[in-house]
This record gives structure tokens, sequence and C-alpha cells, in this order.
């Protein structure tokens, strides 16, 4: 397994508090701040003025954690409250969704730090609020939260189905378009033909929806991906966050074209503002390692993946991957730690733990590593298929081995290729003619 993950992220985007008032859904609800409805198949019912002004609120930092002050600011706009009358409202709000403080699915209460809205919020399409394609839309959006391959074949039926029923669905177009860009990363299905259809979709609805960030940001991912077109990608980048300066999605992407364009204090910056932006999500600081790592600064990726260990023990695939920092750092002693910890913590049977530390204590990291790969032929639970086959082959020096998998990964158009110009990973591969000739076919332009 791999702490550079797959290379797409799923993150909360952030929505307007102006564009929720137009409407929106969230789960099994239908908001209409309009007349202070709120409706599900089951139910519905009415929220006075000061409770639906909360919701939407909350909705609009959507995965972040509101302070009760915050909260205070913009709901009461500073009117003397009492803590009790916010505990109040919260609770009335939770009544009217159903919600439990104890096993939270909308609200979730943060000790000592205020709340979370748990879901992302969608907004109703003017054309078909109340339509059946928005009710596909709402819950293929659903489907494509969850991280396994059946809910994520789920939401794609969803989608198209939906975007089918009106091409014109600005919204649920942007969401196809993402669920596509995720298949190429996690390499389901053909990558061209993913994202030659994602961003069709894009362009359609950043036709259709001018102000909706997110279809920028499928445009951006397509174009940096598929064509390798950084200034157009860049454009569109910037485009995607003037409209949501909170998505912090947005920002690791463009912690990525700044790598892959050699930028490598652009790509830093980029990616401790997306840390900043959503600092709790587990994806955002994955991706800020790999963004630490692929530039190089091996003493503060290895201070993220441990802090990341702390947060997720056991963490295996974070120390798996911290392994490869230490060895590249030219720490022998804690790569083999870190690797050693990681295979241990996944449930390697232990003939295999000691084949490791007899592999070490014979040839050091190289040894290891080159079981590693072998153990990966026979094992899939103890790596991240050609991805990390990719960083053994390459950190051993195996050059035919390592060329092919990158070709396979760039036939894929995965976002891994990004690493390519500057990433430490391939240091042993740069003097090969192959890798330069690589380089040459990715057609940067800036």
């Amino acid at each position: 397994m791999t702490l550079l993950g797959n290379g797409y992220s799923v993150v909360l985007a952030m929505i307007s508090k102006q564009q929720l008032t137009m409407g929106f859904r969230l789960g099994d609800w239908t908001v209409r701040p309009a007349d202070g409805s709120i409706s599900s198949r089951a139910a519905s019912t009415r929220l006075e003025p000061l409770t639906m002004d909360l919701l939407v609120f909350i909705c609009s930092r959507a995965g972040q954690v509101v302070t009760k002050d915050e909260t205070l600011a913009a709901v009461w706009h500073g009117r003397l409250v009492s803590e009790e009358t916010i505990k109040s409202s919260f609770y009335q709000l939770r009544k009217a969704l159903g919600d439990s403080p104890r096993e939270p699915r909308y609200i979730e209460t943060i000790p000592k730090r205020g709340y979370r809205v748990l879901l992302e919020p969608s907004l109703l399409s003017s054309s078909t609020r109340g339509t059946h394609a928005d009710d596909l839309y709402c819950k293929g959006k659903a489907f494509s939260a969850q991280p396994g391959t059946t809910d994520l074949k789920q939401a794609l039926l969803y989608l198209e189905r939906a975007v089918e029923e009106d091409p014109k669905h600005a919204e649920a177009a942007t969401a196809l378009a993402h669920m596509y860009i995720r298949c190429a990363a996690l390499g389901v299905g053909n990558g061209e033909d993913l994202l030659s259809r994602a961003q069709s979709l894009a362009a359609r609805a950043g036709e259709i929806s001018p102000m909706l960030g997110s279809a920028h940001l499928a445009a951006a991912i397509t174009r940096l991906l598929l064509n390798r077109d950084v200034g157009t990608a860049e454009s569109s980048l910037r485009k995607a966050i003037d409209l949501d300066p909170d998505d912090a999605q947005a920002h690791a992407w463009y912690a990525r074209l700044c790598y892959f364009a050699g930028r490598c204090d652009d790509a830093v910056d980029q990616a401790q503002k997306a840390v900043a932006l959503d600092p709790l999500s587990l994806a955002v600081r994955r991706d800020f390692v790999e963004t630490l790592l692929t530039v190089r600064r091996f003493d503060e990726a290895s201070a993220e993946a441990c802090s990341l260990i702390q947060t997720l023990p056991p963490a295996a695939d974070v120390q798996l991957g911290l392994s490869w920092i230490y060895y590249l750092a030219g720490d022998e002693q804690k790569a083999f730690d870190s690797a050693f910890g990681g295979f241990k913590n996944l449930g390697v049977a232990r003939r295999l733990l000691d084949r490791t530390a007899a592999s070490f204590r014979e040839g050091g990291m190289q040894a290891l590593f080159r079981l590693w790969a072998k153990l990966m032929q026979e094992q899939a639970d103890v790596g991240n298929g050609t991805l990390d086959l990719l960083i053994l082959h390459s950190l051993l020096d195996d050059a035919d081995e390592a060329f092919a998998l990158i070709d396979r990964l760039i036939k894929q158009y995965h976002p891994a290729m990004l690493w390519l110009p500057v990433s430490p990973i391939f240091d042993k591969l740069r003097l090969d003619a192959r890798f330069r000739a690589v380089l040459s076919d990715l057609h940067v332009r800036t």
C-alpha cells in the first residue's frame, strides 16, 4: 500500500450561502430556504427562519468545523444569546432532519470546537428542481462519497442516468466528470476515454453554469492529465479557486500542476493551503505528504507522515510509504523499522516478517525492496498494485520493469505521471535515454 494514494482525493466542495438560498439537497432532504421547507420521500416540514438560517450557514461550510463564535456571528449577527440557545437550535435542526448526536449522519458535534456538516450539499438545478433527474443526481452523489468499487459503479449508473434525463443539468454533468476522473486514477476503464468524456462534460457544465467552480476544476484536471497543457489547466484552476476559494481539492490539484511544471515552492504553498482549509481530511494530509516527498523536502514529509500515523493507528499504508521517504533521505534503519511496522500492522504472517528482517540484515533496504516486490506478485495485500511496483522497481534501478510500468501509467493517463519531472523516486532512472524520451513525450506546455 502507498501513502501516495491514487492521485484523486474526494473532499467536500464549498458552496456559498447565496447559492444555497436557491435550494439544495442534503442527503435525503430537499431544502428550499425561500419557503422554509425541507422534504424527503418520508416526511416534510417547515423550519423556523432562524433554524433555516442556521442550516444554510453550516451547509455553506460543509466538511469544516464551525465554531460557536462563528455561528453566533453568522446566524445571530452578534446578538447576545446564551450557549444554551445555540445548543437548542442545533437540537431543533437535528430533530427536523431525523439526526442523532450519538450516531450523526448530517451534523457532527466536535467536542470543545463546534459542529461539522458531514454530507456535501448539492444545488438544485434551476431546470430540474424536484424532478427525477435531480433525484438521480443526489443518489449518485451519495454513492460517490463511499470508497467501495460497488458504490463507485452505482454512482456512475445514477449520474449517467441523470445526465441522460436532463443534458442541461450542470451539477450532474460535473459530478459525472469527476467520477470519470476518479475511475481513470483508479485504473477502472480506459483512461483516455474516461478523461475525454470528463472533459466534454466539464465543458458542457461550464457553458450551462459558468459560476460552477467544480466544473472548472474538472476541466483543469482533464487538461492537465489528458492534454498536459499546464497553461490552460492553470487558468481553469485559478477560475475554480476564484469561484470556490475554500475548495481544498482545487488547491491539492494546483500543487500537482506546480510540481509537474517544476515550481516546487508553489506546489508546497498550494498543498499547505489545502491542509489549512481542511485540516481534518486524511486525504488532503496524504496529498501534502506526497507533495513534500515529490519536491524532496524529506524531513518535512517524514514529520507529516509520522503525524498521520499518530492520527490513524495502525496506518499500515502510511508506514510503508514512510519507509520510502526515510530511504531516500538516507536513513536505512528508520526505513526498515517503518516498513516492518507497516507489514506487521497489515497482518503479514510471522514467517514473512522474519524473511523481511533477514533480508534487511543480509542486504539492507535494497534486499528488502526486492523481497517486497516479489511478495506483491504473490500477495495483493502487501502493496497497491502497479503504483507500488513502479516505486519499488525505480528505487531498485530495475530499469526494464520500471519503464514498462511507467509506460502503463502514462497510457492510463494516471496522475502519478505528474511525478516524473521532479520526484526523487526516479533519480536512478534519469540517466537512461528512455527516461528523457518519456519526459519529451509528455509534451509539457507552460
